[in-house]
């Protein structure tokens, strides 16, 4: 009975050694290297393997403004004078594309691992070892969202928030 057993496991490999999916080996793994196409969102990017990051503990503050082109009876674009002002969610956006953009980066997970969007869950370290997550709350860009059980780097988080609210940084200096 034990060599039929062992000789069934011989021939049928798949039964034993099934490959895990994709999804499952990234979850088992707590870190990750990706390169990053496209911030999204200040607190969203796209990776170059199509995946959706969103940041954990932080919550965008809106997406910039859209700019609207006027044009003339004929189709031509009238130039309007530059807007001095230059809203917080242009800011936040900016600084995100310029932080991450392009860019390969850590990716570190914490017990969720993903949002009722479908979107990964991450906190993220640029090349120099900062953590993305708490350089947006430092400069006030994001507002802080800490959310059980992704609580690895609460105390982080609650830092950077409570530096840029004492230093009237972005949309803690409103």
């Amino acid at each position: 009975m034990k060599y039929a057993l062992l000789l069934v496991l011989l021939l049928s490999p798949s039964l034993v050694f099934a490959k895990p999916s994709d999804e499952m080996f990234i979850s088992r793994r707590k870190q990750q290297e990706a390169l990053v196409l496209k911030v999204s969102n200040s607190d969203t990017l796209l990776l170059e393997d199509n995946q959706r990051i969103k940041l954990i503990g932080v919550e965008s503050i809106g997406l910039p403004s859209k700019k609207y082109i006027e044009r003339d009876e004929k189709g031509n674009v009238i130039e309007s004078p530059e807007d001095a002002f230059v809203s917080l969610e242009d800011q936040a956006i900016v600084f995100a594309q310029d932080l991450l953009e392009g860019k390969k980066v850590r990716l570190e997970y914490d017990i969720d691992a993903t949002d009722a969007n479908g979107y990964r869950l991450a906190y993220v370290y640029l090349p120099d070892g900062r953590l993305v997550n708490v350089e947006l709350l430092r400069m006030g860009f994001v507002h802080l969202r800490i959310s059980p059980p992704n609580l690895k780097h609460a105390d982080k988080l609650r830092a950077a928030y409570q530096e840029a609210k004492k230093e009237k940084r972005g949309v803690q200096g409103e």
